[in-house]
């Protein structure tokens, strides 16, 4: 009698038969063995079963029968794991299925198939790698709806069955743009439209899966879809229907599509997404009828850049459910019998979407610090995962944005030290985000600067301006710059000492757009407002080099830089008369600041006007007598200043601030010698 063992192995070579008897027997048997044991697929996995069943499904001859038996046999193995179903598609079987479900083919055969390609398309690799068959699979998935929509069978469980299961396969076919548009074109959406009204949650579940796949990210599918009509109805109010439905599954995939719906700026009306959304998706965070971290998930996505919505998140209660939501796994830490691994995806899930709705409200921030979420963030700051971690660090930047919070709570939390302890050294992805939290802890009205000063933050940030990722060298310089506001003599020459003006010359005028903006913001901060820093740019670089470098992010295209380097400009101009004769000196330099002057943006139009004010207040031969003539009359007469702010002035749709700044201004040009 063989062995456990032995048998399997007889099964698998009994494949290589030449008898369609044996063949199918073996099919049968090993099928059976497999089907709701992993165990058994492991097993026959490791004796090579792939290449055995890929081989009969390649062969044209092969009987219908032993088709169906293999076809499951694959259906099942896809289940195993990403690794086992790639191996079957390398195998050529993907291209046999498509084979099986071509018309005329055995009813049973074409079933099984569909069983296996929605397997085998439940792995996101395997459905983009799909695109050559798309154009094959949607004409057949739609056809069998269409027929089970002209069918007398159609409320038979069996028919139903078959049209959710293409359905699903739809779903899992759109996975890029173009293959969202690929299915939309077929008729699609009027074609799936009624079967949300068929009373059936399964089949209501998946096609609402496929109207959110389709829809996801797709602004022209989704206003279309927001036209689409049923029964006198159009879809956002099928949907919205859907979202108070008794079934749990039913409201989260409903929700999902009013989700795509209002990101995508399709829904005219927000009191679906206000009123039915967002309320049914706080309540199914409470609920065990459903995957936890698809609503923590979903909740963020609606939740995005939208404050009316992160305002009705928080009113319905979703903070404090999200917080509680930590502290529940934070208990399970340890614990027996736990899946810590989908505790790890909650926790980062619960982070982002916390961020999210904190992002833009003070309300909101208040309500999650109210709720305890400052201590979840310190201890998530040390947490084993990075996700976690980064999340964590999105979640704080977006808290600590609060002034009132920044002083009142964050002090007392203990965030600046593992904070700090990720910033300088942490995985990439982590340290961006650290990086950005902390930036919003150095403003001078927060009283973690000082802590921070003392923590050698200025060392930190410096050696990270010399980092290669770009996001990080930026967030680097913003820390500078926020340093530098209301900073002492002693905290500017540290930062001048650790990152040297010639660096700060060469990141302001080279290298990635965001990076260029944060270093002329450094270099407009150094100097402002104090007799160290004009005077420590004017030794590094020398006049020539000042002159070339004012030139250079003056001509930018990035308002931003222009901006930074007017203010920068000015800060130079308003210091001593020396300096202020470098930009005077240059007719090119002053005409430039002349035009923006005139400039439709009122924030680089003022920043020129502070430099026309700081040039006009130097007064001739060094008096400081108000009433003597400015010390570059003739230079300033050249540019024919005077008239070019009068002008300015008797323009009726001049903004305030401009009009307040033009005004003084020509202050300086109002002596009768004048």
């Amino acid at each position: 009698m063989a062995t456990t063992q032995q048998q399997p192995v007889q099964h698998i070579q009994q494949l290589q038969s030449t008898n369609p008897v044996e063949v199918y027997s073996a099919l049968r048997t090993i099928k059976n063995a497999i089907i709701g044991s992993n165990a058994k697929k492991t097993l026959y996995y490791q004796l090579q079963i792939i290449p055995h069943v890929s081989s009969l499904l390649a062969l044209d001859d092969t009987d219908v029968q032993i088709r169906v038996q293999a076809t499951t046999i694959v259906s099942s193995l896809a289940h195993k794991g990403e690794d086992v179903a790639q191996q079957l598609v390398d195998g050529g079987v993907m291209e046999a299925l498509i084979g099986q479900v071509m018309p005329g083919t055995d009813a049973a055969l074409m079933e099984a198939s569909e069983r296996a390609l929605n397997a085998l398309l439940g792995y996101k690799a395997i459905r983009m790698g799909a695109e050559e068959h798309t154009h094959t699979m949607v004409p057949y998935l739609l056809s069998i709806i269409t027929e089970a929509k002209e069918s007398s069978r159609m409320f038979e469980m069996r028919m139903h069955a078959r049209v959710e299961l293409a359905v699903l396969i739809l779903e899992k076919l759109c996975v890029t743009e173009a293959r969202q548009f690929t299915v939309a074109n077929t008729g699609a959406m009027d074609l799936l439209a009624p079967l949300l009204q068929r009373g059936y949650p399964r089949l209501q579940v998946a096609t609402l899966r496929a109207f959110a796949a389709l829809s996801y990210e797709n602004m022209e599918i989704s206003r279309a879809l927001a036209t689409v009509a049923h029964d006198g109805r159009v879809f956002p109010q099928l949907v919205s229907e859907l979202a108070r439905h008794s079934d749990a599954d039913v409201r989260l995939h409903a929700c999902l599509c009013l989700a795509n719906l209002s990101r995508m700026r399709a829904l005219g009306d927000a009191r679906a997404v206000l009123s039915v959304a967002v309320p049914a998706l706080a309540k199914l965070l409470r609920s065990s009828d459903v995957p936890r971290l698809r609503v923590i998930e979903a909740l963020g996505y609606l939740c995005h850049e939208d404050a009316e919505i992160q305002t009705a998140a928080k009113n319905a209660g979703a903070v404090g459910d999200l917080v509680a939501i930590l502290a529940e796994i934070e208990s399970q830490d340890g614990a027996d019998f736990v899946d810590h691994a989908r505790n790890v995806q909650e926790t980062r899930a619960v982070f982002l979407a916390l961020g999210t709705i904190v992002s833009a409200g003070e309300e909101c921030r208040m309500r999650a610090v109210e709720s305890h979420v400052m201590a979840h963030l310190v201890r998530a700051l040390g947490h084993s995962d990075d996700g976690v971690k980064a999340a964590a660090c999105l979640c704080t930047q977006y808290i600590v944005r609060s002034v009132p919070i920044c002083r009142t709570h964050v002090p007392e939390s203990g965030l600046l030290r593992p904070l700090l302890a990720l910033v300088r050294s942490s995985a990439t992805s982590v340290q961006e985000k650290a990086t950005a939290a902390l930036i919003n802890l150095l403003p001078d009205f927060s009283p973690l600067r000082v802590d921070a000063l003392k923590e050698g933050v200025i060392d930190v940030l410096a050696g990270l301006v010399e980092s290669e990722h770009v996001t990080i060298r930026r967030n680097a310089l913003w820390g500078l710059r926020n340093l530098l506001v209301g900073a002492d003599d002693d905290t500017r020459r540290q930062i001048i000492a650790h990152v040297s003006v010639a660096r700060l010359s060469t990141l302001a005028q080279t290298g990635d757009k965001a990076v260029r903006e944060q270093a002329a913001g450094v270099l407009q901060n150094v100097t402002a407002e104090n007799e160290v820093g004009a005077q420590a740019v004017f030794d590094a670089l020398g006049a020539p080099q000042i002159v070339e470098l004012l030139q250079t992010l003056l001509a930018s295209e990035d308002s931003a830089v222009t901006v930074h380097a007017l203010y920068l400009t000015n800060n130079i101009a308003v210091r001593e008369r020396s300096l202020c004769e470098l930009i005077v000196g240059d007719r090119g330099l002053l005409q430039t600041i002349m035009d923006y002057a005139r400039s439709p943006v009122s924030e680089a139009a003022i920043g020129a006007l502070w430099c026309i004010n700081s040039i006009a207040s130097h007064r001739a031969d060094g008096d400081s007598d108000d009433s003597s003539e400015p010390r570059f009359l003739a230079e300033l007469e050249a540019q024919n200043v005077q008239s070019m702010l009068e002008t300015l002035l008797s323009d009726p749709g001049l903004c305030l601030g401009v009009r307040d700044r033009v005004k003084s201004c020509l202050d300086y040009f109002s002596s009768p010698d004048m």
